[in-house]
């Protein structure tokens, strides 16, 4: 019992002494924290943001299981030893002191700029002479190479040398006018302009007649009168640009590769001229239409012509592949216009009262485009369909009186041609020097004569229509060339030659120059074209198989010039014939160009 209250007793004293210790815990010293001067402050705000947050909780899908608590033994306490209280306050207070002091202090370091700093200098490489000179060699190349890359781009042949510039022209004058055996007096106007991609052309003739006196209207009668006073209305480059339209007169004009309509102008006579069409329009180089009208005179259903084509790979990058062309051309003429004749009577043609046509395949690739050369490969095949009763009774009749032609023995058949070229563009110093050079071979078939819609088909449709009769099986070359010097002179021809010319198979020139205002005096502008040729030295013998054209001016000053025209043209006869007509026109006037 005593044992007992003496274990009680020692519990409440105990319990007497821990009381003053857990009130002493509750209040905090404000000045006994001194780690403010250790720590850091920055971490403090960022702990305290972090502290500020709100927490998410996130709830699990099952409910943990909460392990048991193990159970501490705490021994009872012994008597003998001295568990006096401790003061906890000068305990914290002495620990902290021996922290601060064994806690090393941490040095500030301060940026520093690198300005202070000194600079190290590398030592430079010497460089040997021949790496000194490929340096300063370095940006020559580059200069050269820029140099040669704003070198003006190879254009497609077709679309010829391209002379065409702004601005334009104005000649007009005084003239006294020769056609045939009458004279005139009067005023002949010529202006022409560009203007972007616009060109107009104009030829103003006010003759007044020294026999009849009276002033000349032959120009306004027929066909489509007085449009015939416009020489040309044009827009656009054909193959430059992705629309070209040309109005008026046509003049070496080309549809596809030339295999059917090559060389063809639409005008054989000066005032009787014709106001054609010439077209070519194509979407994104993909594919397009070309082709030719020949007359817009409401009289009859005059030439037509009309080619698709189509670059079907134009959208790959691979250079050869993606300028391959493939074209097919379609031929008809019904042409009955009415023709005056030399004693004031009409007529028409009679091979093409029931209609002619042709059809014709070509083809043509890029094997070479670089700045200075241009290289294109071509095939063509075409096929005539000029078949009537009217030309087969004709050579049938003619053939049983004379036996001539001898390959109408076996009587009249629609004849066929075939060809393969290749044509060359060169491009020399800048383009100071350009040429274009064409070779083909060809190979074609009784009664059939190659590029059969030419300017000899305008002299007479009928003649050259008729002269299929006695065409013969046989091969040859066409060639041409044209080039040009400065844009100032352009020169240019072609020859149509067979293996053996006779006049079953003969052959075609063509000649044309022009010069502008050389040495600031003279110009010049002609053309010259001589079909059904069978002996090469009458080439330059102007007859009724010949078709010219010329100007020369001489410029006095800026302003004034002094010249003349002249003309071989064909006016048709009462008998169905042709006879050449001489135009000859002298004047004295103005030449201004702007």
């Amino acid at each position: 019992m005593n044992r007992a209250l003496i274990y009680l007793f020692f519990s409440v004293f105990l319990l007497s002494l821990s009381v003053p210790v857990w009130a002493q815990d509750t209040e905090e010293d404000p000045y006994a924290d001194y780690s403010y001067l250790w720590e850091d402050t920055k971490k403090k705000k960022k702990k305290k943001k972090k502290n500020d947050a709100p927490e998410v909780k996130t709830v699990p899908d099952y409910e943990p299981v909460q392990p048991e608590e193990e159970a501490i033994y705490t021994p009872p306490a012994d008597p003998l030893i001295d568990e006096s209280p401790v003061d906890s306050l000068q305990q914290e207070e002495e620990l902290r002191l021996d922290s601060l002091e064994e806690a090393p202090q941490e040095e500030v370091q301060y940026p520093v700029d690198s300005l202070d700093k000194p600079i190290e200098k590398e030592p430079l490489e010497e460089l040997n002479e021949e790496e000194y000179q490929e340096i300063e060699k370095a940006p020559k190349e580059k200069k050269e190479r820029k140099d040669r890359s704003g070198a003006p781009p190879v254009q497609d042949f077709r679309s010829g040398m391209g002379t065409e510039s702004g601005g334009g022209s104005f000649d007009g004058g005084l003239t006294v006018t020769q056609i045939d055996d009458q004279y005139f007096v009067g005023l002949v106007l010529n202006p022409e302009f560009s203007i972007g991609k616009v060109g107009v052309g104009l030829n103003v003739p006010v003759l007044y007649g020294l026999d009849d006196q009276s002033i000349r209207t032959e120009i306004f009668k027929d066909g489509v009168g007085a449009a015939r006073l416009i020489t040309y209305i044009r827009y656009g480059v054909q193959k430059a640009d992705p629309v070209y339209v040309k109005v008026g007169q046509l003049n070496n004009t080309m549809v596809g590769f030339g295999g059917l309509i090559n060389n063809y102008t639409n005008s054989t006579s000066f005032e009787k001229r014709k106001v054609g069409l010439h077209y070519d329009l194509n979407v994104k180089g993909l594919a397009g239409i070309d082709g030719v009208y020949s007359d817009f005179s409401p009289g009859s259903f005059n030439l037509f012509a009309i080619r698709p084509y189509v670059r079907p790979m134009a959208w790959t990058p691979i250079p050869i592949v993606r300028t391959f062309e493939f074209g097919a051309t379609i031929v008809r003429d019904k042409d009955q216009s009415k023709i005056v004749t030399s004693d004031s009577t009409s007529t028409s043609y009679l091979f093409t009262r029931n209609g002619i046509g042709a059809f014709g395949l070509d083809m043509g690739v890029t094997l070479l485009r670089v700045p200075f050369i241009q290289i294109d490969l071509f095939a063509t095949y075409s096929k005539l369909n000029v078949t009537s009763e009217v030309l087969t009774d004709s050579l049938e009749s003619n053939y049983a009186t004379t036996n001539e032609p001898s390959i109408m023995s076996d009587g009249f058949e629609n004849g066929s041609g075939a060809s393969v070229g290749i044509n060359f563009r060169f491009h020399f110093i800048a383009d100071i020097l350009s040429t274009d050079v064409r070779i083909e071979r060809l190979n074609y078939s009784d009664h059939y004569l190659p590029q059969f819609f030419d300017a000899t088909y305008e002299i007479n449709k009928d003649a050259r229509i008729y002269a299929l009769g006695g065409a013969e099986k046989m091969s040859g070359f066409y060639g041409s060339l044209t080039g040009h010097i400065l844009k100032k002179v352009q020169l240019g021809g072609s020859l149509m030659i067979p293996d053996d010319v006779t006049e079953a198979t003969p052959a075609t020139v063509r000649v044309n120059a022009d010069l502008d205002r050389l040495a600031d005096k003279f110009s010049f502008h002609g053309s010259y074209i001589k079909g059904n040729l069978t002996d090469l030295g009458d080439t330059f013998k102007f007859d009724e198989r010949s078709l010219a054209k010329l100007r020369v001016i001489y410029h006095l000053n800026k302003f004034l010039a002094a010249g003349f025209d002249y003309y071989w043209a064909f006016t048709p006869t009462a008998d169905g014939g042709y006879k050449p007509t001489k135009y000859v026109s002298p004047y004295f006037g103005v030449s201004v160009q702007f």
